[in-house]
């Protein structure tokens, strides 16, 4: 969903990517076009981590296949991906080893009798 007009009105994606269109002109000296910075943006969008229905929302697209058409996504912008991943993963990992053992002190706890 787009975020709403200052006036109320929610936004048409037609309106969006005009608007989009005017800011890339701006920026550009006139010169440029939505399309023109289309595939810098969705790939920036890709490897910033938004999600890709967040990208296909912003971009205009309907498909799949065509956000992978528009998305470049970096080796590097890929191993921060992949590592991030891993780092959480090793984290969940040693969470649940503390976990485990916080349990099975207190079954040893309660199986111990007491004289």
């Amino acid at each position: 969903m787009l975020p709403p007009a200052a006036h109320g009105r929610s936004y048409s994606q037609a309106s969006a990517n005009s608007q989009a269109s005017a800011k890339v002109r701006k920026a550009s000296g006139g010169e440029g076009r939505w399309h023109d910075n289309q595939h810098t943006l969705v790939t920036e969008l890709a490897e910033s981590g938004a999600g890709d229905e967040v990208i296909m929302s912003i971009a205009g697209h309907v498909s799949r296949a065509t956000l992978s058409r528009y998305s470049h996504v970096g080796m590097e912008a890929k191993r921060r991906a992949l590592d991030t991943t891993a780092t959480r993963q090793r984290e969940a990992d040693e969470k649940r080893k503390q976990g485990m053992a916080k349990e099975h002190a207190a079954i040893v706890e309660q199986s111990v009798p007491v004289e």
